[in-house]
This record gives C-alpha cells, sequence and structure tokens, in this order.
C-alpha cells in the first residue's frame, strides 16, 4: 500500500507512540523505524505516551523513553534516525532533546498556545509529565509541565 501512496506522489510519514510491551526496547524500535524507512514511510514522531485513563501499563518513564530511543537510532539508517521524541502538551508539542544527571532538556517543535514559543529551548531540573485530559492515574512525584514552564 505504500508503494502505491509513494507512486502517486504522496509523501509519507509516520508517526507512533513508544509502548512498553510493544516497541518498548532499543531493538524493536529500532526494527520499525528501519523498515518504515526502507518501505519509504519516513519516521517522523515517536510520541511519550500520555497519561490518559487505562493506558498506564504502556507508559515508559520519561527516562527510559528517552534512552531507549536513543540506543534504537544508533541502530538505524540514516533516514530512520529522523525521527523526533515528543510530548504532547496543551502549549504544544515538545521535543525531548536530552537528560542528563540533572536535567532533562526540551525544545518546542510546535507550540500551539504561543508561537513565539516555537523553537524554544528549555531544561527542567525534574521530569515533567504530559499532560492529559483523562488522568485519574497516580504519577510519581514530579512536576507538571505547566508547573515546569512557571519556574523558567
Amino acid at each position: 500500500m505504500i508503494d502505491r501512496l509513494l507512486k502517486a506522489g504522496v509523501i509519507v510519514c509516520n508517526q507512533t507512540p513508544l509502548l512498553k510491551g510493544i516497541n518498548g526496547t532499543p531493538e524493536v524500535l529500532a526494527e520499525l523505524l528501519n523498515r518504515l524507512s526502507y518501505a519509504g514511510a519516513a519516521p517522523y514522531y515517536v510520541f511519550q505516551v500520555r497519561p490518559t485513563l487505562g493506558n498506564s501499563p504502556f507508559a515508559l518513564p520519561l527516562e527510559e523513553a528517552y534512552h531507549v530511543f536513543e540506543r534504537a537510532k544508533m541502530k538505524c539508517s540514516g533516514i530512520a534516525k529522523r525521527a523526533r521524541l515528543v510530548m504532547s502538551h496543551a502549549t504544544g508539542k515538545i521535543e525531548v532533546v536530552g537528560i542528563d544527571a540533572e536535567h532533562v532538556y526540551f525544545r518546542y517543535h510546535r507550540a500551539a498556545a504561543d508561537p513565539a514559543q516555537k523553537s524554544r529551548f528549555q531544561r527542567a531540573a525534574e521530569t515533567p509529565q504530559p499532560t492529559g485530559s483523562m488522568t485519574t492515574e497516580r504519577r510519581s512525584p514530579t512536576c507538571s509541565l505547566p508547573a515546569w514552564r512557571s519556574r523558567l
């Protein structure tokens, strides 16, 4: 099917959530990203799972998701490495660009609430959580993005 779309001139890109137990290991994620790129569907976004009702069994902590994503890219072809690890939030799409022992580094990829925020680089001393409108499950003691943003 992808081949038919490509022959018709359609640009095909892929967006996938990073899911524990499905594609949440570097080996499986790398295979997915490589196969997509070989088929002509360029990997675009890999989403950190939002904390919505019922999906906590599939969510990886942000630090683990980042390391799975980075190790997977080491096993990928050049085109497959173009994917970005992102989180959705009411204020926009936020790319996770790095993690060290003290901080998580982000960049607004798309800023819905304030276009002036687009491409703004930020860091958090605590791990921000993507927000979801249906969150009812307890989360570990980390800060939410609105609290994190207010400290910048």
